[in-house]
């Protein structure tokens, strides 16, 4: 989980509320170790913020769930590694004999 921050001390502190019922509701846990602060735009305070709440401070770009975060997605050369993703599992399904209807479905 990535946290995104952009203003205040405030929201932080709203934002780690919204966790703990997230946590509470849907049961499921939030693995602070793995969360990253990261600042867009200029602020000011984020590594005392980041300290105060125990995440890490995270830059951009980054990737998210395989996908890539903050750079120039205009750019061919930023979608090279999704794009080899793709190929190799197109090509271990081509391997397959799988039908066109079949590749367009898992696709």
């Amino acid at each position: 989980m990535l946290i995104f921050c952009k203003a205040k001390e405030e929201q932080l502190t709203y934002l780690c509320w919204l966790l703990i019922w997230f946590e509470a509701i849907l049961g499921l846990r939030v693995n602070l170790e793995k969360s990253e602060l990261m600042p867009i735009g200029k602020v000011e305070n984020v590594e005392e913020l980041a300290e105060e709440f125990d995440y890490k401070v995270g830059r951009l770009p980054s990737t998210y769930l395989g996908m890539p975060l903050g750079g120039p997605f205009k750019s061919a050369a930023f979608w090279d590694g999704i794009e080899e993703r793709f190929r190799k599992k197109l090509a271990m399904w081509k391997r397959q004999y799988n039908s066109k209807g079949k590749r367009i479905t898992l696709i």
